[in-house]
């Protein structure tokens, strides 16, 4: 069978980053000027210390809009640190990850330093084509098999029904 993908072949370089320190004005117009869901956020020695996403964003302009104040640093607004998955990973672990969170991208960490980030969709595409080279492979097994004799017992045919696609198991108990 074929391997879970790892991270690492699904996550994309982190393009933009924001210091915890730059302005939250500037931070804002570089969400919304890159179309980014949300940017890791790095401390002075390059860690990743949050996430600013669209909805922390969100949430800042409602607070200047009610408190009628604006102003203060990507550290003061940001979601602090708490989900992030390692390169190593395996998608499967990461779609995990997901469902105990709110955020459409994560950042990809390792040892402290960002490395990369990941989406939703990355993992769901991964997925997806594992899937389809599992089906390729489960074509080229069942190829390899030549004169493929139906099975005789029950344990066989539950695995033979567990192990082939439909197209597979047409071939198999077609009538001769």
């Amino acid at each position: 069978m074929v391997e879970v993908p790892t991270v690492r072949k699904s996550m994309k370089s982190a393009k933009k980053t924001l210091m915890v320190t730059d302005d939250m004005g500037r931070a804002l117009r570089v969400l919304i000027g890159e179309h980014f869901p949300a940017i890791p956020v790095i401390d002075a020695d390059k860690h990743v210390v949050g996430i600013l996403s669209e909805k922390d964003c969100l949430r800042t302009i409602c607070r200047w809009a009610n408190e009628q104040i604006a102003g203060g640093t990507v550290g003061d607004h940001m979601s602090p640190l708490v989900y992030t998955v390692r390169p190593d990973m395996d998608i499967l672990a990461a779609a995990a990850e997901f469902l105990t969170c709110n955020f459409v991208s994560l950042p990809v960490v390792e040892k402290g330093r960002l490395v990369g980030t990941i989406s939703r969709q990355d993992v769901l595409t991964s997925v997806r084509d594992w899937h389809q080279a599992q089906d390729q492979e489960l074509e080229r097994l069942h190829a390899a098999k030549s004169g493929h004799e139906r099975p005789s017992t029950i344990a066989e045919m539950q695995k033979t029904l567990g192990s082939h696609t439909r197209e597979q198991l047409a071939s198999i108990f077609k009538s001769r």
